[in-house]
């Protein structure tokens, strides 16, 4: 009853403040839910990628975080600066689910949001609760550190309830990770990110420059 109410709002939101204003508000909830996490800091990849596995980090939060281990991401000198990760299921599939049986469909709020997001900040929403997710990663990146250096966030790919995807082709050549193959992850994982030390000179960034 209250996630089929929480659609009414985004509806509702929309209207009143525009659907900027949603995306704002959706903005300040993730950040303000990032920054109630507090910080947390790790020796090194393999203490943080046990503690996501055992949910002992806030990204857990989202649900089944799995750590790609074979897509180790690697700077210029051929060290490892960060890894390619993966939701299994996103936290609001049992909401859009709930809403599509109960009422039909969702408000189209949702993708006014999503075009919105995409068009002014990444072309990388497939709803409007992306908007969330996206920012609270951001942010918690910001207060987690890897043997004592802070961590990016670069989203990579997304795959909506009813199959669509986006793939930010940027970011993928940027971390030097095959389109094709990522693109294949959205088979069996609702979205795909990747964590990497802050700072580190990527080989992607290398070829951008040449």
């Amino acid at each position: 009853m209250l996630d089929v109410a929480l659609v009414s709002l985004i509806q509702d939101m929309s209207e009143k403040a525009g659907v900027e204003g949603v995306i704002q508000y959706w903005s300040r909830v993730g950040e303000s839910l990032a920054k109630r996490m507090g910080k947390e800091a790790y020796l090194g990849w393999p203490s943080f990628n046990v503690a996501l596995r055992e949910k002992r980090t806030a990204f857990a939060i989202e649900g089944d975080v799995i750590a790609l281990t074979d897509l180790a991401i690697t700077d210029v000198d051929g060290d490892v600066v960060g890894y390619v990760y993966a939701l299994e299921t996103c936290v609001f599939t049992p909401t859009i689910l709930r809403v599509r049986y109960s009422v039909g469909e969702m408000s189209r709020a949702d993708q006014l949001v999503a075009e919105e997001y995409n068009n002014t900040v990444e072309d990388i929403a497939v709803c409007n609760f992306c908007v969330i997710h996206l920012k609270f990663r951001a942010e918690i990146a910001k207060n987690i550190t890897i043997g004592g250096q802070s961590l990016e966030f670069y989203q990579l790919a997304t795959r909506g309830f009813t199959g669509q995807t986006k793939i930010l082709e940027q970011n993928l050549k940027k971390i030097g990770i095959n389109p094709d193959y990522v693109r294949s992850l959205l088979r069996n994982y609702a979205c795909v990110f990747a964590l990497v030390l802050k700072g580190a000179k990527l080989r992607g960034e290398e070829v951008a420059e040449e």
